[in-house]
């Protein structure tokens, strides 16, 4: 009787195995900035604008002090906005005088918001605006 049970259960465990051979496996799921996906995510969108601008804060402390930004965008002339004291004025949400990381990432989002024509939350290249350079 024992015998008969042992194979039962190993006759059980081959199929099952043959079972799963024959699954396709499904393709991992895309992760955050994948540009094979089809695009940008908010959160990669988000990580990227943020990095950047951060680099500004030249003293560390999480937060872009005005002069911080001024001499940030003056030392790197060509990749900043026409008016870099417009451009922080709006994104200092607050108006303590200080950028930080989540008004960076609240401007963005909104921009993100922008950008995203069909609403499928992912900016490809057919949503991103023309620039002329």
């Amino acid at each position: 009787m024992a015998r008969r049970t042992l194979c039962l259960t190993l006759a059980a465990a081959l199929s099952a195995s043959a079972a799963i051979a024959q699954t396709p496996e499904a393709p991992p799921p895309a992760k955050p900035g994948d540009q094979t996906a089809g695009g940008v995510d908010l959160a990669t969108f988000q990580t990227r604008h943020r990095t950047r601008l951060m680099r500004a804060d030249a003293d560390h402390d999480s937060r872009i002090s005005e002069a911080e930004w001024t001499a940030w965008w003056t030392a790197h002339p060509g990749k900043g906005p026409a008016d870099p004291a417009r451009r922080f004025r709006r994104l200092d949400a607050n108006g303590d005088g200080f950028v930080t990381a989540e008004e960076i990432d609240a401007a963005t989002a909104k921009r993100f918001a922008r950008l995203d024509d069909n609403h499928d939350g992912r900016i490809t290249r057919s949503e991103r605006p023309c620039r002329s350079r």
